[in-house]
């Protein structure tokens, strides 16, 4: 009986594998749903299951019935391995995607930098990018309108590698790094209820103004792209770049997409939640394996003086933006994904973009955000990955040579007979003697104090039409429409410091959302209504 029931086994397994075409019912399938369909294709037929040492798996032990369990080596393996197969997750862009694909220099920058990935125009560099969603869980939806998205770009160089993260909006929502946990905490679910709460975030805002320019953007139709294709993507910092000569440069970097910025409306999100909380995911994907490959302008801001002290203006105050006439926009080139991944976990949970991955010719940023973000981006990636995160191949740069020995794997060939320590007399590697980097170090002081004219200027004059500035509203609204009246009163208080139309739009706003949503008696309404769906139910 054991025989017939193997042979039935190989005989299932041979016929799956035989490519199968889809067909004229199966035409709207896109290709996220084809993937096992393309896999099995591909594959014509299976592979020999073994467990993690090589040994063949045994047909009798994929069946643990009548037999001795802990001899089982595959059933103990693979609980062990089930139980244990989970990394922590990234503290604020849990959720995510990524793509492989290149970067192309189309204009001569060798005046600003001397970083050879920009060597000359037409050299091409392998890139991977991470597009993610913030404040939420990997099950969350996409469409969140109150949700930052990240945009993270690694070029893979003979340098090492260099890391530029970003979001999809040009401002940052602090500059001084204690806020970090704070405005994590504060706008995740309540640690009682686990739910989000609106007092918690609009508490945040009224005692840290700092963000209110940042939270605008993002509640604004700038913060609900129509995908990540049609993302933006700004660095939020101001880097310094040298030129073979010495000269410094200050310029923030930016992506611009090329299908040109497209927003969901708050309904449309809505709607498409409701069938496709992955809309973001599955359209990159989808774009991806049907070619037509999302493509972003890279650019730099350049500052028009290298006198800092002529500027009138805090240049690296992430939260606010460079007055127009104070820059100018310069060309880098053009990024392009091409290959969407093989596998989420090894090439995306596994990608350990930090900021602090800088090349020659380019400085790392003198604010005290960025140097924050030194120690958390360490330590977060130590917790999640190992102190060998950098070995692992999705994060392995071209070319590295280091004193770092043993640890948890991977370890590669843990540089193998080398010597194991600086100095020596025994060739081992030495550092970089580069004579054009600035030697100085910027030491700037950075004010506490709130400016709400960016805000001002966002309402007045980025949002030009009236639609724009309801739909704001309207998404400020949702947000605090749960919140006490007390918090909603310092809310006003703030946004009447912003514009005092701004502030009037949200009263009258919020005094319609409650006479006709009623949105905490919804709940109670739906439970009058019908107060046990399983009342005429029993069980027998």
């Amino acid at each position: 009986m054991r025989g017939i029931a193997r042979a039935l086994c190989v005989v299932c397994v041979v016929g799956l594998a035989r490519p199968q075409t889809l067909n004229s019912s199966d035409a709207n399938v896109d290709p996220v749903s084809r993937q096992l369909f393309d896999y099995r294709w591909r594959k014509q037929r299976p592979d020999l299951l073994t467990i993690s040492s090589g040994e063949p798996v045994y047909f009798d032990q994929t069946v643990a019935l009548n037999s001795v369990l802990l001899n089982n080596r595959y059933v103990v393996e693979s609980l062990q391995h089930a139980v244990n197969e989970r990394t922590p997750d990234r503290e604020v862009f849990a959720k995510g995607t990524g793509a492989h694909g290149y970067f192309e220099v189309t204009n001569d920058v060798t005046k600003y930098t001397k970083a050879k990935l920009f060597e000359k125009v037409g050299k091409r560099s392998r890139i991977l990018v991470r597009l993610s969603v913030s404040q939420g869980e990997k099950g969350t939806t996409d469409l969140n309108p109150v949700a930052g998205k990240g945009f993270s770009v690694r070029f893979y160089t003979e340098e090492g590698n260099f890391d530029l993260l970003g979001l999809n909006t040009p401002v940052y929502f602090y500059k001084d790094p204690t806020l970090f946990r704070e405005f994590v905490h504060a706008f995740r679910p309540n640690p009682k209820t686990f739910i989000r709460d609106g007092h918690t975030a609009v508490d945040f805002v009224t005692f840290n103004p700092v963000s209110l320019h940042t939270i605008l953007w993002q509640l604004s139709e700038y913060g609900l792209p129509r995908g990540f294709r049609h993302m933006h993507g700004f660095p939020c910092h101001t880097y310094e770049l040298y030129n073979e000569h010495g000269e410094s440069y200050f310029v923030k970097f930016k992506f611009i997409a090329e299908l040109g910025f497209d927003s969901f409306s708050l309904l449309e999100a809505s709607t498409i939640t409701s069938f496709d909380p992955d809309f973001f995911i599955r359209d990159l994907y989808n774009s991806i394996e049907n070619k037509n490959y999302p493509a972003w302008r890279f650019e730099m801001d350049v500052l028009n003086t290298s006198d800092l002290r002529k500027l009138k203006f805090d240049p690296f105050d992430v939260a606010r933006l460079w007055p127009n006439g104070t820059y100018t926009t310069v060309e880098i080139g053009r990024l392009v994904l091409n290959q969407n991944v093989k596998n989420q976990f090894a090439e995306v949970e596994q990608a350990a973009f930090n900021p602090t991955n800088l090349v020659p010719g380019i400085i790392e940023p003198p604010d005290q955000l960025f140097r924050g973000r030194v120690i958390a981006y360490n330590d977060a990636q130590i917790h999640r990955l190992g102190i060998n995160r950098n070995k692992i191949n999705i994060n392995c740069p071209m070319y590295a040579k280091t004193y770092n020995r043993d640890g948890i794997p991977p370890t590669l060939d843990n540089e193998g007979d080398a010597v194991n320590y600086y100095r020596n007399s025994f060739n081992g590697p030495i550092p970089l003697l580069d004579i054009a980097r600035p030697q100085r170090q910027l030491i700037i002081e950075q004010s506490s104090a709130v400016d709400l004219q960016d805000c001002w200027r966002f309402y007045n004059e980025v949002l030009v039409t009236d639609a724009q500035k309801q739909r704001l509203v309207n998404a400020v609204v949702m947000v605090a429409i749960r919140v006490k009246t007390t918090l909603q009163k310092k809310l006003v208080r703030l946004l009447r410091q912003v514009d005092p139309k701004l502030a009037a739009r949200f009263v009258a706003t919020i005094d319609i959302f409650k006479k006709t949503v009623r949105l905490p008696q919804v709940v109670e309404d739906i439970n009058r209504t019908n107060p046990n769906p399983f009342s005429n139910v029993t069980m027998s």
